[in-house]
């Protein structure tokens, strides 16, 4: 009996030996992005989607050296800007963020407008995600696709909620301007 019992914890530990040394079959997900509907600036207003490599922004919203490939969506309007950052990471021709990197600071949201009468909101879901549509292209002639959907809530009610969308090409600047 104690034979039989030694053999069976033996095979035991074989399969499970077995079973972990197995190659993962994980599979990355290409990222996909409908090159139609694009969000445009609206009227009278100026806006621009670029971006950067090896650099990051500081907590005063500075450029600075980095990890990643920085990329923002600026919105200019009478007395103020809106800028969305997305800290990407460098390798690679595409990537997605999902919340927790949202949460986590790899996208910020940046309201300038000194005159207006705004709601002080943080960012509490959503995605970004990237393509490089010119691989093989040195960084500085690079376009990049990006689609985000960042989803603002008020920091003081709940009940306050507002959705950021930007779906766009991104050039790059390589003078930080």
């Amino acid at each position: 009996m104690k034979k039989n019992l030694y053999t069976l914890q033996l095979l035991m530990c074989f399969m499970v030996a077995l079973l972990s040394c197995g190659k993962k079959n994980e599979v990355k997900k290409k990222v996909e992005i409908d090159p139609n509907n694009l969000t445009s600036c609206r009227i009278n207003n100026t806006c621009e989607f670029r971006f950067t490599e090896q650099a990051d922004i500081d907590s005063t919203i500075r450029f600075k050296s980095g990890i990643y490939r920085l990329f923002w969506s600026r919105e200019n309007f009478s007395g103020g800007t809106n800028t969305i950052y997305i800290k990407a990471p460098m390798e690679g021709t595409s990537f997605e963020l999902g919340k927790e990197d949202i949460l986590t600071g790899k996208v910020v949201y940046a309201q300038v407008c000194p005159a207006c009468s705004m709601v002080a909101v943080k960012m509490v879901d959503g995605y970004v995600k990237g393509i490089n549509v010119t691989p093989g292209q040195p960084a500085d002639k690079a376009k990049w696709l990006l689609e985000g959907k960042i989803m603002l809530q008020s920091i003081g009610n709940a009940n306050f909620k507002d959705t950021l969308y930007v779906k766009q090409y991104f050039t790059s600047n390589f003078i930080i301007d």
